[in-house]
């Protein structure tokens, strides 16, 4: 595996693990602390030392991917973040700032907080806005329509934020197949068994959930994806809702059909 694809995964499986907790410093922040910026979306705290002209760009990328997401997933026409309901960016001087405030381990870059649509972030230029804005403000963009109770596998959350990554097709697709045809794919039923705090194989994990998620979408379109958003978020278990919306009765059948799609 080449340096590059083990750099992706190593950005995607951290960020997988950024978002558990709750940022103290969303709720103790002092507001001489913190300038602020407001897009049609989003209500964009920073610190006095960044420049107004970087955050108007920032901004510009939120909305950016808020709209591509929402699009791709099939939710454009539900109304979200509006007004007093816009979703919180706050974004530190430094990686040493953020840490030092977020009590996030070493590794971690941003943190979301999906029920109360928080990001915490810093400024920094690496494949920030194509790939870790969109992954993390996907994870909020999902649960707020499925809502914060629903219980769906951890590749179906992960999936669809590394769907909304940019290139996630040249990114995810080729390295699914590579993983099929080496025989060490692993298994929907053996995924669906891992928690954000068992993935024993990232590199696999990940290519695997996004690949799920690509294949729900591309195969069958955007609105049976909302249909089966809409189950899920109206109480129904995972797989009944796939049988109801896809015809796919248990993570067998999803792993089969996955494969006849990855040889297509």
């Amino acid at each position: 595996m080449s340096k590059s694809r083990l750099a992706v995964f190593c950005i995607v499986f951290l960020l997988g693990g950024s978002f558990a907790g709750f940022s103290s410093a969303a709720l103790f922040k002092s507001e001489a602390q913190w300038n602020e910026y407001k897009s049609e979306h989003f209500v964009i705290s920073y610190r006095p030392s960044i420049s107004d002209e970087h955050v108007r760009e920032f901004a510009r990328n939120c909305e950016r991917y808020y709209h591509s997401i929402t699009e791709r997933l099939g939710f454009a026409r539900f109304k979200f973040w509006l007004w007093e309901d816009r979703a919180r960016v706050f974004i530190y001087k430094n990686k040493q700032d953020y840490l030092e405030h977020t009590s996030q381990p070493e590794w971690s870059r941003a943190s979301v907080y999906t029920a109360q649509k928080f990001i915490d972030t810093y400024s920094f230029e690496e494949d920030f806005f194509d790939s870790v804005l969109p992954h993390e403000l996907t994870h909020i963009v999902l649960r707020e329509f499925i809502g914060a109770g629903s219980r769906v596998p951890l590749w179906f959350e992960e999936g669809a934020a590394c769907a909304n990554e940019r290139d996630s097709f040249r990114q995810y697709l080729p390295l699914t197949r590579k993983l099929v045809e080496e025989q060490n794919f692993t298994s929907v039923a053996e995924i669906e068994a891992q928690n954000i705090w068992s993935i024993s194989s990232p590199e696999t994990f990940y290519p695997a959930a996004a690949s799920l998620v690509i294949f729900l979408l591309e195969d069958y379109g955007r609105d049976y994806f909302v249909r089966l958003c809409r189950e899920l978020r109206d109480g129904a278990d995972f797989y009944r809702a796939m049988d109801k919306v896809y015809g796919i009765k248990n993570a067998e059948d999803l792993n089969r059909k996955l494969l006849i799609f990855l040889k297509k």
